[in-house]
């Protein structure tokens, strides 16, 4: 997945002086302030979804340089980015050690029901806005190992929700492309699981999604109009093909005082548990 310290540097004296900041970079978001931050932010969730997912406890993560190096950003955005993974406890980093995954937060199921969706305060005015947009060639192998074979470019977008004025979600969207895929920035301000289902042909599509809480960082501070620090839900959130591979992929942070998860809860009966 990850290129040895070994072949890393070999390829290190063929690789060019700058890198060329491609996929999580800083020109994807104009907002001129916090650039750095920005492009951290785009990579802490690569790193989560694609590297730190797939790694056991005690795992070995790639070094600052090997980061920036694959997924084509800088060296301080890579250091940044794992900075915030293990200010979640999600990775340990030790001066002179190196990068370790640490234990994976248990999942369980809290009761017997099943959530249903809940929309409420319809009358709200809603609007959402593209603030972002690239296509892109160059896919790392931690994320082309998870993407259909066929995949060429990979469509990056963030849009940004507001509720009555405010902003209320800042949310980031990576999509595979293969050769004929058409996906232009009008698909990213619509129904993006339309065109999946649909123009590309994904049918049977299922998804995996986790919520944590988080603290707001500079860059998402800064797009949702809050102080850093402020609490933040994350909601991450993978769709899968029936043969497995990753067709959408996207994380949400998102102002619990402007829009919440309203979810309206069923009794269900589940075979072999308890009570």
């Amino acid at each position: 997945m990850f290129a040895t310290d070994e072949s890393a540097g070999a390829q290190q004296a063929d690789a060019p002086q700058r890198v060329a900041r491609v996929l999580a970079g800083d020109r994807i978001l104009d907002l001129g302030q916090h650039r750095r931050q920005d492009e951290a932010r785009r990579l802490r969730d690569l790193l989560a979804e694609y590297v730190v997912d797939s790694l056991e406890k005690d795992e070995r993560l790639p070094s600052d340089e090997q980061v920036a190096r694959q997924f084509h950003c800088s060296r301080n955005a890579a250091r940044i980015a794992l900075q915030m993974l293990a200010d979640e406890r999600l990775i340990d980093r030790t001066v002179g050690v190196g990068t370790y995954v640490m234990t994976d937060p248990s999942r369980w199921r809290t009761d017997h029901l099943v959530d249903s969706l809940v929309v409420r305060g319809g009358g709200a005015l809603r609007w959402e806005r593209l603030v972002g947009w690239r296509v892109t060639t160059t896919i790392p192998a931690a994320m082309r190992a998870e993407f259909d074979p066929e995949a060429e470019r990979l469509a990056i977008f963030e849009r940004v929700f507001s509720y009555n004025g405010k902003p209320g979600s800042l949310r980031t969207y990576h999509v595979p492309l293969r050769g004929n895929d058409v996906f232009e920035p009008a698909d990213a301000n619509g129904d993006i699981f339309e065109v999946l289902e649909g123009r590309f042909g994904h049918a049977g599509l299922r998804a995996s999604r986790t919520i944590s809480a988080i603290a707001a960082d500079a860059s998402a501070a800064e797009v949702l109009e809050v102080q850093v620090g402020t609490p933040l839900l994350l909601i991450e959130t993978i769709v899968r093909a029936p043969a497995g591979d990753i067709v959408l992929s996207y994380s949400g942070r998102q102002r619990t005082d402007v829009v919440r998860i309203g979810l309206e809860p069923e009794r269900v009966a589940v075979i072999g548990e308890g009570s």
